[in-house]
Protein backbone atom coordinates (compact mmCIF):
# COMPACT_ATOMS: atom_id res chain seq x y z
CA UNK A 1 0.00 0.00 0.00
CA UNK A 2 2.81 2.51 0.62
CA UNK A 3 4.41 1.26 -2.51
CA UNK A 4 1.55 2.87 -4.21
CA UNK A 5 1.98 5.97 -2.94
CA UNK A 6 3.00 8.97 -4.92
CA UNK A 7 6.06 10.99 -4.00
CA UNK A 8 4.25 14.96 -3.76
CA UNK A 9 7.45 16.40 -3.76
CA UNK A 10 8.69 14.64 -7.26
CA UNK A 11 4.49 15.38 -8.39
CA UNK A 12 5.08 19.53 -7.00
CA UNK A 13 8.75 19.69 -9.13
CA UNK A 14 7.18 17.84 -12.14
CA UNK A 15 3.80 19.74 -12.46
CA UNK A 16 5.88 22.93 -12.08
CA UNK A 17 7.79 22.86 -14.91
CA UNK A 18 5.19 22.30 -17.55
CA UNK A 19 3.25 25.50 -19.21
CA UNK A 20 -0.53 25.57 -17.84
CA UNK A 21 -3.03 25.14 -21.04
CA UNK A 22 -3.43 28.41 -22.16
CA UNK A 23 -0.50 30.30 -20.89
CA UNK A 24 2.19 32.20 -22.60
CA UNK A 25 5.64 30.68 -22.58
CA UNK A 26 8.06 31.83 -20.12
CA UNK A 27 10.63 33.45 -21.28
CA UNK A 28 14.36 32.50 -20.51
CA UNK A 29 16.20 35.41 -21.50
CA UNK A 30 14.34 37.54 -19.65
CA UNK A 31 16.26 40.75 -18.31
CA UNK A 32 16.51 41.92 -14.89
CA UNK A 33 15.36 45.15 -13.13
CA UNK A 34 19.05 46.85 -13.71
CA UNK A 35 18.70 45.67 -17.34
CA UNK A 36 15.75 46.94 -18.69
CA UNK A 37 16.90 50.44 -17.14
CA UNK A 38 20.19 50.12 -19.19
CA UNK A 39 17.91 49.35 -22.42
CA UNK A 40 15.47 52.42 -21.68
CA UNK A 41 18.19 55.03 -20.86
CA UNK A 42 20.19 54.00 -24.40
CA UNK A 43 16.91 54.11 -26.53
CA UNK A 44 16.37 57.63 -24.79
CA UNK A 45 19.93 58.45 -25.72
CA UNK A 46 19.57 57.55 -29.35
CA UNK A 47 16.42 59.41 -29.82
CA UNK A 48 17.83 62.40 -28.29
CA UNK A 49 20.76 61.58 -30.53
CA UNK A 50 19.03 61.91 -33.85
CA UNK A 51 16.53 64.76 -32.60
CA UNK A 52 20.32 66.51 -32.63
CA UNK A 53 21.21 65.49 -35.92
CA UNK A 54 17.53 66.72 -37.39
CA UNK A 55 17.88 70.17 -35.77
CA UNK A 56 21.61 70.49 -37.24
CA UNK A 57 20.12 69.47 -40.30
CA UNK A 58 17.63 71.93 -40.04
CA UNK A 59 19.82 75.14 -38.93
CA UNK A 60 22.14 74.39 -41.94
CA UNK A 61 20.20 74.07 -44.75
CA UNK A 62 18.66 77.25 -43.32
CA UNK A 63 22.34 78.88 -42.83
CA UNK A 64 22.85 77.67 -46.22
CA UNK A 65 19.67 79.11 -47.97
CA UNK A 66 20.51 82.38 -46.26
CA UNK A 67 24.01 82.76 -47.41
CA UNK A 68 22.84 81.93 -50.81
CA UNK A 69 20.16 84.44 -51.06
CA UNK A 70 22.57 86.84 -49.70
CA UNK A 71 25.76 86.09 -52.31
CA UNK A 72 22.61 86.17 -55.20
CA UNK A 73 21.38 89.97 -53.66
CA UNK A 74 25.17 91.28 -53.30
CA UNK A 75 26.14 90.20 -56.29
CA UNK A 76 23.76 89.76 -58.97
CA UNK A 77 22.06 93.02 -59.23
CA UNK A 78 21.30 94.61 -62.64
CA UNK A 79 23.50 97.23 -64.31
CA UNK A 80 22.18 96.90 -67.78
CA UNK A 81 18.61 96.38 -69.18
CA UNK A 82 18.41 96.20 -72.93
CA UNK A 83 15.45 95.74 -75.43
CA UNK A 84 14.73 93.51 -78.15
CA UNK A 85 12.09 91.59 -79.96
CA UNK A 86 9.57 93.85 -82.58
CA UNK A 87 10.01 97.66 -82.94
CA UNK A 88 6.63 99.04 -81.56
CA UNK A 89 7.72 101.39 -78.84
CA UNK A 90 11.20 103.11 -77.80
CA UNK A 91 13.40 101.10 -75.98
CA UNK A 92 13.29 103.99 -73.74
CA UNK A 93 9.63 103.59 -72.96
CA UNK A 94 9.23 99.69 -72.91
CA UNK A 95 12.25 100.10 -69.92
CA UNK A 96 10.21 102.91 -68.13
CA UNK A 97 6.78 101.37 -68.52
CA UNK A 98 8.59 98.30 -67.05
CA UNK A 99 9.50 99.97 -63.94
CA UNK A 100 12.76 97.99 -63.91
CA UNK A 101 16.01 99.88 -62.58
CA UNK A 102 19.66 99.40 -62.86
CA UNK A 103 20.61 98.48 -59.03
CA UNK A 104 17.12 95.98 -58.84
CA UNK A 105 18.42 92.17 -58.77
CA UNK A 106 18.33 90.12 -61.84
CA UNK A 107 16.99 87.14 -59.85
CA UNK A 108 14.14 87.78 -58.08
CA UNK A 109 13.01 90.49 -60.69
CA UNK A 110 9.17 89.44 -61.28
CA UNK A 111 9.12 88.93 -65.06
CA UNK A 112 4.99 88.08 -64.94
CA UNK A 113 5.13 92.11 -63.17
CA UNK A 114 6.80 93.17 -66.02
CA UNK A 115 4.93 91.69 -68.51
CA UNK A 116 1.49 93.04 -66.80
CA UNK A 117 2.77 96.69 -66.47
CA UNK A 118 4.74 96.79 -70.13
CA UNK A 119 0.89 95.36 -72.02
CA UNK A 120 -0.69 97.71 -70.19
CA UNK A 121 0.86 101.33 -70.22
CA UNK A 122 2.31 100.61 -74.22
CA UNK A 123 -1.00 98.84 -75.53
CA UNK A 124 0.48 97.72 -78.64
CA UNK A 125 2.93 96.15 -77.08
CA UNK A 126 1.33 91.74 -77.11
CA UNK A 127 3.86 90.43 -74.48
CA UNK A 128 7.08 90.75 -73.49
CA UNK A 129 9.64 88.20 -71.78
CA UNK A 130 12.45 88.29 -69.31
CA UNK A 131 15.46 86.94 -70.00
CA UNK A 132 18.75 87.13 -67.44
CA UNK A 133 22.07 87.32 -68.72
CA UNK A 134 24.26 86.45 -65.34
CA UNK A 135 25.73 88.35 -64.08
CA UNK A 136 23.84 91.38 -64.65
CA UNK A 137 22.03 92.10 -67.58
CA UNK A 138 18.49 91.97 -67.98
CA UNK A 139 16.53 91.58 -71.57
CA UNK A 140 13.12 92.25 -72.53
CA UNK A 141 11.68 90.86 -75.64
CA UNK A 142 8.95 92.44 -76.56
CA UNK A 143 5.80 90.92 -78.79
CA UNK A 144 3.96 93.59 -80.75
CA UNK A 145 -0.04 93.67 -81.54
CA UNK A 146 -1.83 95.37 -84.51
CA UNK A 147 -5.23 96.56 -84.99
CA UNK A 148 -8.02 94.36 -86.08
CA UNK A 149 -11.11 95.68 -85.40
CA UNK A 150 -12.98 99.27 -84.82
CA UNK A 151 -15.80 99.47 -82.62
CA UNK A 152 -17.98 102.37 -82.42
CA UNK A 153 -18.46 103.93 -79.09
CA UNK A 154 -19.95 108.10 -78.81
CA UNK A 155 -19.61 108.50 -82.03
CA UNK A 156 -15.79 107.83 -82.64
CA UNK A 157 -14.04 104.54 -82.91
CA UNK A 158 -12.22 102.62 -80.72
CA UNK A 159 -9.17 99.96 -81.72
CA UNK A 160 -8.82 96.48 -80.68
CA UNK A 161 -6.65 93.95 -81.44
CA UNK A 162 -7.29 90.24 -82.54
CA UNK A 163 -7.90 89.13 -78.71
CA UNK A 164 -10.11 92.30 -77.73
CA UNK A 165 -7.49 94.08 -76.26
CA UNK A 166 -8.42 98.54 -76.25
CA UNK A 167 -5.30 99.61 -78.12
CA UNK A 168 -6.82 103.67 -79.02
CA UNK A 169 -10.07 105.35 -78.36
CA UNK A 170 -11.26 108.23 -79.83
CA UNK A 171 -10.41 108.30 -83.39
CA UNK A 172 -13.07 109.52 -85.74
CA UNK A 173 -11.60 107.37 -89.01
CA UNK A 174 -9.79 104.12 -89.22
CA UNK A 175 -7.21 102.44 -91.91
CA UNK A 176 -7.93 100.43 -94.76
CA UNK A 177 -7.24 97.18 -92.92
CA UNK A 178 -9.52 97.11 -90.04
CA UNK A 179 -13.18 95.58 -89.69
CA UNK A 180 -15.59 97.76 -88.44
CA UNK A 181 -17.18 95.88 -86.24
CA UNK A 182 -20.64 96.05 -84.25
CA UNK A 183 -20.36 93.84 -81.27
CA UNK A 184 -23.54 95.27 -79.37
CA UNK A 185 -23.19 97.45 -76.10
CA UNK A 186 -19.71 98.12 -74.61
CA UNK A 187 -19.86 98.09 -71.15
CA UNK A 188 -15.82 98.88 -70.65
CA UNK A 189 -13.19 99.89 -73.00
CA UNK A 190 -10.07 100.94 -71.04
CA UNK A 191 -6.91 101.26 -73.21
CA UNK A 192 -4.27 98.16 -72.51
CA UNK A 193 -7.26 96.37 -71.07
CA UNK A 194 -9.72 93.74 -72.53
CA UNK A 195 -13.30 94.89 -73.91
CA UNK A 196 -16.07 94.21 -72.12
CA UNK A 197 -19.38 93.81 -73.57
CA UNK A 198 -22.79 93.45 -72.42
CA UNK A 199 -23.01 90.13 -73.76
CA UNK A 200 -20.33 87.81 -73.71
CA UNK A 201 -21.14 85.47 -76.52
CA UNK A 202 -20.46 87.99 -78.55
CA UNK A 203 -16.91 88.72 -77.79
CA UNK A 204 -16.40 84.59 -78.06
CA UNK A 205 -17.70 84.86 -81.52
CA UNK A 206 -15.15 87.89 -82.18
CA UNK A 207 -12.06 85.37 -80.92
CA UNK A 208 -13.44 83.00 -83.08
CA UNK A 209 -13.73 84.96 -86.22
CA UNK A 210 -10.03 86.11 -85.76
CA UNK A 211 -9.17 82.77 -85.84
CA UNK A 212 -11.33 81.96 -88.87
CA UNK A 213 -9.57 84.40 -90.62
CA UNK A 214 -6.20 83.06 -89.55
CA UNK A 215 -7.39 79.83 -90.70
CA UNK A 216 -8.68 80.63 -94.11
CA UNK A 217 -6.63 83.12 -95.09
CA UNK A 218 -9.86 85.34 -96.14
CA UNK A 219 -9.13 89.12 -96.52
CA UNK A 220 -10.93 92.40 -97.79
CA UNK A 221 -13.55 91.85 -94.80
CA UNK A 222 -14.52 95.60 -93.96
CA UNK A 223 -17.13 95.30 -91.38
CA UNK A 224 -18.73 92.66 -88.98
CA UNK A 225 -22.19 92.83 -87.53
CA UNK A 226 -22.28 90.10 -84.70
CA UNK A 227 -25.35 91.78 -82.60
CA UNK A 228 -27.08 88.50 -83.31
CA UNK A 229 -24.84 85.59 -83.03
CA UNK A 230 -26.91 83.66 -84.88
CA UNK A 231 -27.46 85.63 -87.69
CA UNK A 232 -22.92 86.99 -88.22
CA UNK A 233 -22.66 89.44 -91.31
CA UNK A 234 -19.43 90.17 -92.92
CA UNK A 235 -18.66 92.68 -95.47
CA UNK A 236 -16.06 92.14 -98.03
CA UNK A 237 -14.51 95.40 -100.00
CA UNK A 238 -17.79 97.50 -99.03
CA UNK A 239 -19.06 95.96 -102.10
CA UNK A 240 -20.54 92.36 -100.79
CA UNK A 241 -22.48 90.95 -97.86
CA UNK A 242 -21.73 87.11 -96.36
CA UNK A 243 -24.22 85.89 -94.97
CA UNK A 244 -22.95 83.01 -92.28
CA UNK A 245 -25.91 82.65 -90.26
CA UNK A 246 -25.55 80.79 -87.23
CA UNK A 247 -21.75 79.51 -86.96
CA UNK A 248 -19.56 77.55 -84.37
CA UNK A 249 -16.36 77.35 -84.35
CA UNK A 250 -15.71 74.19 -87.20
CA UNK A 251 -18.64 75.77 -89.58
CA UNK A 252 -17.25 79.23 -89.41
CA UNK A 253 -14.10 78.23 -90.55
CA UNK A 254 -15.92 76.15 -93.84
CA UNK A 255 -18.21 78.82 -94.09
CA UNK A 256 -15.65 81.68 -94.51
CA UNK A 257 -13.18 79.55 -96.81
CA UNK A 258 -16.35 78.57 -99.33
CA UNK A 259 -17.11 82.84 -99.00
CA UNK A 260 -13.54 83.06 -99.88
CA UNK A 261 -13.75 80.59 -103.37
CA UNK A 262 -16.96 82.19 -104.32
CA UNK A 263 -15.47 85.30 -104.06
CA UNK A 264 -12.26 84.69 -105.78
CA UNK A 265 -14.83 82.63 -108.67
CA UNK A 266 -17.28 86.44 -108.94
CA UNK A 267 -14.25 88.50 -109.16
CA UNK A 268 -12.48 86.56 -112.18
CA UNK A 269 -15.45 87.16 -113.86
CA UNK A 270 -16.26 91.51 -112.35
CA UNK A 271 -14.20 92.40 -109.71
CA UNK A 272 -17.26 95.56 -109.04
CA UNK A 273 -19.67 93.04 -108.56
CA UNK A 274 -22.05 93.93 -105.83
CA UNK A 275 -24.49 91.85 -103.74
CA UNK A 276 -25.10 88.90 -101.11
CA UNK A 277 -23.71 86.00 -100.87
CA UNK A 278 -25.30 83.24 -98.82
CA UNK A 279 -23.88 80.33 -96.70
CA UNK A 280 -26.77 79.47 -94.05
CA UNK A 281 -26.88 76.47 -96.25
CA UNK A 282 -24.76 74.08 -95.37
CA UNK A 283 -22.07 73.53 -98.15
CA UNK A 284 -23.97 75.55 -100.46
CA UNK A 285 -23.04 79.49 -101.43
CA UNK A 286 -25.77 81.41 -102.76
CA UNK A 287 -25.23 85.00 -104.61
CA UNK A 288 -27.70 87.56 -104.75
CA UNK A 289 -27.13 90.51 -106.51
CA UNK A 290 -28.14 94.61 -105.27
CA UNK A 291 -30.96 95.51 -106.90
CA UNK A 292 -30.72 98.41 -108.83
CA UNK A 293 -31.80 101.70 -107.72
CA UNK A 294 -34.50 103.48 -110.48
CA UNK A 295 -31.40 106.60 -110.59
CA UNK A 296 -29.37 103.81 -112.36
CA UNK A 297 -29.96 102.20 -115.46
CA UNK A 298 -31.74 98.90 -116.17
CA UNK A 299 -29.41 95.75 -116.39
CA UNK A 300 -30.25 93.01 -118.11
CA UNK A 301 -32.09 90.33 -115.88
CA UNK A 302 -30.34 87.81 -114.03
CA UNK A 303 -31.07 84.97 -111.76
CA UNK A 304 -31.05 86.59 -107.80
CA UNK A 305 -30.09 83.49 -106.36
CA UNK A 306 -27.50 81.70 -108.12
CA UNK A 307 -25.22 79.24 -106.02
CA UNK A 308 -21.99 80.73 -106.99
CA UNK A 309 -20.09 77.77 -105.07
CA UNK A 310 -20.57 74.16 -103.62
CA UNK A 311 -18.97 71.49 -102.37
CA UNK A 312 -20.85 69.54 -105.46
CA UNK A 313 -20.13 71.49 -108.53
CA UNK A 314 -19.10 75.36 -109.24
CA UNK A 315 -22.54 75.07 -111.65
CA UNK A 316 -25.67 77.63 -111.53
CA UNK A 317 -27.72 75.33 -108.93
CA UNK A 318 -31.44 77.07 -108.89
CA UNK A 319 -33.16 73.89 -107.39
CA UNK A 320 -31.44 74.46 -103.87
CA UNK A 321 -32.24 78.16 -103.62
CA UNK A 322 -32.84 79.90 -100.52
CA UNK A 323 -36.93 80.80 -101.04
CA UNK A 324 -36.76 84.21 -99.18
CA UNK A 325 -32.91 85.26 -100.28
CA UNK A 326 -33.11 88.83 -99.07
CA UNK A 327 -30.56 91.22 -101.25
CA UNK A 328 -28.46 93.99 -98.94
CA UNK A 329 -25.92 96.54 -100.39
CA UNK A 330 -23.06 96.54 -98.70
Amino acid sequence: MNEKRSNPKKSYYHNASRTPQGAAPVRSNQMSADERIVSRANARKRRNRRKKLIFRGVIGGFFLIAATVLVLIMFFNINTITVSGDDVYSDTDIIEASDVKTGDNLIFVSAKKINKKVTENLPYVKSVKVKRHLPATLEIVVTKTVAEYAVMIDTQYTLLDGDGKVLEKGLDFVGENIIVANLGKVTSAETGTIVELEDQKIFDKLIKLKSAFSETGITGITSADLTNIYDIRLIYQGRITLILGETDSDNMVHKLSLAKEAIKTQDEENNTYRGTINLTVSGKAFWAEETVTESQPEEPASDENEPAVSEENTENNTENEPENTTSQAA
